[in-house]
């Protein structure tokens, strides 16, 4: 466990080195940290897990299985949001049925992790997927 603490504390700086290698629709100087986790949540979860992370989102109903309350993942895992597995299942690392097989997730090329070989393409992936996981853990209920 002392592993993963040490890595929760290092996503902050890993998060904006994300933001800053982002060149996509965010440049650093324009949009938070925070802002650009909000934007990515957007972007590839709230369809399903709704605005709010409450799991009603528009296609929420159409899934074979309920879609996970995403404010309710620290109140589950006794008050303590699961970073690394979060991370981890968003991914792919950890595969959820619903969010795709690790060979083709459900967010398509955005999320691949499987840039072997470029670290500056890792990095963006990896700053990606932690300013997402930030948003999730920044709406958890009390």
């Amino acid at each position: 466990m002392v592993y993963r603490g040490a890595c929760v504390r290092r996503v902050g700086s890993v998060a904006l080195l994300g933001v800053l290698l982002l060149g996509s629709r965010a440049r650093a100087a324009d949009v938070s940290s925070a802002e650009a986790g909000k934007m990515y949540y957007r972007q590839y979860c709230a369809t399903c897990h709704g605005p709010n992370g409450k799991g009603d989102g528009p296609l929420a109903a159409a899934l074979k299985s309920k879609s996970t309350d995403l404010t309710q993942l620290a109140k589950q895992n006794g008050g303590k949001f699961p970073y690394m597995d979060v991370l981890d299942y968003i991914d792919g690392a950890k595969p959820i049925a619903s969010h795709g097989s690790k060979e083709m997730p459900a967010w398509g090329e955005t999320f691949q992790s499987d840039s072997a070989g470029d670290p500056m393409q890792q990095a963006m992936v990896r700053g990606r997927l932690m300013l997402l996981t930030d948003y999730i853990r920044s709406i958890q209920e009390k």
